[in-house]
């Protein structure tokens, strides 16, 4: 392999590769892991063009600083893997600043012409490999999986073969300052030609991330309220498949609230539409405050809501239902023309395979929601489960 037609076709392909990250990157700053992503391949962009100097560039140069560049570009990969699988800060700092001291201290030993100082370097490399890895099997999840885990292959396959080159430095190239006479080494070369390959295939990964990311976001909005932050009727009907995972018999495991906002047209035509819309985002604020994880809250009309409980006997859903409606009830609401206050009626049915699934819980809801507004309103109504 000639090191030259190497040199050039890799670095004119990871130029284009850092031209297209940072745009993205710049045009997609809310998107933090892609700001990660952009600045590794800026250090990668260096560190190669240090490296394809050796020989006329002064060692410190081409080699030190090319070592170093490496193997911050991959830790600056790590934390933007991080900021997608995980949505928080490293709060581990201690490994990042051993990171540091080990730099410095390979620095020090490469100026001091120490051999095996490219130990501090190569090591390292592996273990930030390994590292990314095990992150993104362990939580790369919804809506992440796959390109979590085709990731976590890639660096898999980088980290033997940078494990493979720290052998190699050990055995022929244990003075980092002369490894120019490594071009016509074919393990070295071949080796490093794969760790170019892989890292293309890294680069392609990095905007699967952001191409998934967009999507869900999408998605999210697809079926998201954008008043109230609640999930929408979309969104309620995607959920149908809930019923059918459920239509086994003897399952009461899920609860439905319907959940309607007394005389809520009288508040949009005494005190207009801004009231209205105020009320609608302080009650789903309010609400989203008593639910579970597990729980969803859907607008699924103007002042229509519906809660789905997971998990939840008949009792403890009726029990919830009546603390959302004191709830609602005690709330005040500051407006520019005055406090509002609201109640709300709710109707209360648990799924029951022998009354219909999931089409009958939701016919029972609604009778049962029906039945609290005749009652009066600023009620609780339930459709009663048959005993077992």
């Amino acid at each position: 392999m000639d090191y030259g037609t190497y040199y050039f076709t890799n670095i004119a392909t990871v130029t284009v590769f850092t031209v297209c990250m940072s745009l993205l990157a710049w045009y997609n700053r809310r998107v933090k892991g892609m700001s990660w992503f952009a600045g590794g391949i800026i250090a990668g962009l260096l560190k190669l063009i240090f490296q394809g100097l050796e020989g006329k560039l002064p060692p410190v140069c081409s080699g030190m600083l090319g070592n170093e560049l490496y193997l911050i570009s991959f830790l600056m990969q790590f934390m933007g893997l991080h900021w997608f699988v995980l949505r928080k800060p490293v709060r581990l700092r201690w490994p990042l600043i051993l990171v540091g001291i080990l730099l410095a201290i390979y620095t020090v030993m490469y100026l001091e012409k120490v051999p095996y100082g490219g130990n501090l370097v190569n090591i390292p490399f592996v273990m930030v490999c390994g590292a990314s890895a095990w992150m993104l099997f362990q939580h790369g999840h919804r809506p992440f999986v796959v390109v979590s885990r085709v990731t976590a292959i890639v660096l898999c396959v980088e980290m033997c073969v940078a494990g493979f080159r720290a052998v190699l430095t050990n055995q022929h190239y244990m003075r980092p300052w002369e490894t120019v006479s490594a071009r016509s080494d074919l393990y070295w070369m071949y080796s490093l030609a794969l760790m170019s390959f892989l890292a293309t295939f890294m680069v392609m990964c990095d905007l699967w991330f952001l191409v998934t990311e967009l999507n869900w976001e999408l998605v999210q909005q697809a079926r998201t309220d954008s008043l109230t932050g609640a999930l929408n009727r979309r969104a309620m009907e995607e959920m149908h498949w809930i019923g059918a995972a459920l239509d086994k018999p003897y399952d009461h495991s899920l609860c439905m609230m319907m959940i309607d906002i007394d005389h809520f047209k009288q508040l949009n035509d005494t005190r207009g539409h801004a009231a209205g819309d105020c009320a609608l985002q302080a009650f789903t604020r309010q609400v989203k405050t008593m639910l579970r994880s597990q729980d969803l809250l859907v607008r699924t009309g103007g002042d229509e809501f519906t809660i789905l409980l997971p998990d939840t006997p008949f009792a403890d859903g009726l029990k919830a239902a009546e603390r959302v409606r004191q709830a609602i009830d005690t709330l005040e609401i500051p407006f520019e023309t005055g406090v509002i206050r609201l109640t709300v009626s709710v109707g209360i049915a648990q799924f029951d395979l022998k009354k219909g699934g999931w089409e009958g819980m939701v016919r029972r809801s609604d009778a049962a929601l029906y039945e609290a507004k005749q009652l009066g309103r600023n009620r609780v109504a339930s459709c009663m489960p048959e005993s077992s």
